[in-house]
């Protein structure tokens, strides 16, 4: 097993327990005994050395070639699985508190996410989050930039809620490119459930400057 097949099985156990505690009730005498068994593992994650993330990203080949400022679009065909940022926090497999969703190539100008939210991520009762939709989205859209070899730094991000976003159940959220001007990316999203949509964004996301500037999108 490598170490970061180690670091998966730490942090999808961790996701479990994550869940089991925001969802489940149990005695105190057994939450105290919980409480000691977390606080010693964690003890002995402190004795460890420091991660750094950026470190940890440059040991995935195409993120390490989008942080040296080249520009490696993935070769993908439509409908296949994006391995976007395995530390990210919407589905990183690496990610102790991760969101849980599976990005997709949609196109050579979208990408969609896919996933069910736990309710350990609701706000309203019964409800997703709209800062946790906030945060996917601007993922989705991450996603489509490192999809498309670019490496781009949110400048603004304008969400509208449309209608509740539902939680244990399938939903969609889907990004595009919208248009481009030298290193200002403009994207699109959405999310939709089995109800309707239930938001819609926009999204200026800034090139970096060693890059190659980028053209309109091929209508």
């Amino acid at each position: 097993m490598s170490s970061w097949d180690a670091v998966a099985k730490v942090a999808e156990a961790t996701r479990r327990l994550n869940k089991a505690i925001s969802g489940r009730r149990l005695p105190d005498k057994d939450l105290e005994e919980i409480a000691v068994a977390v606080e010693s593992l964690a003890s002995r994650f402190d004795a460890g050395s420091q991660r750094n993330k950026l470190d940890d990203m440059l040991t995935r080949p195409h993120l390490a070639a989008i942080y040296a400022g080249q520009y490696t679009p993935l070769e993908l065909e439509d409908g296949d699985p994006i391995e976007f940022d395995p530390f990210s926090v919407a589905g990183g497999e690496y990610h102790p508190a991760a969101i849980g969703l599976s990005f997709f190539k949609e196109s050579d100008e979208s990408v969609i996410g896919q996933g069910t939210i736990d309710p350990m991520f609701a706000g309203p009762p019964e409800r997703v989050h709209g800062g946790v939709q906030a945060l996917i989205i601007d993922e989705v859209m991450g996603a489509l930039n490192r999809m498309r070899g670019r490496q781009a730094y949110t400048a603004y991000l304008k969400v509208s809620y449309k209608g509740p976003a539902p939680l244990e159940v399938p939903v969609t959220f889907r990004a595009w490119v919208h248009s481009i001007d030298g290193r200002k990316i403009t994207l699109m999203g959405t999310g939709d459930g089995p109800e309707g949509r239930f938001m819609e964004a926009e999204g200026l996301f800034i090139q970096r400057e060693d890059q190659p500037e980028g053209s309109d999108p091929t209508p």
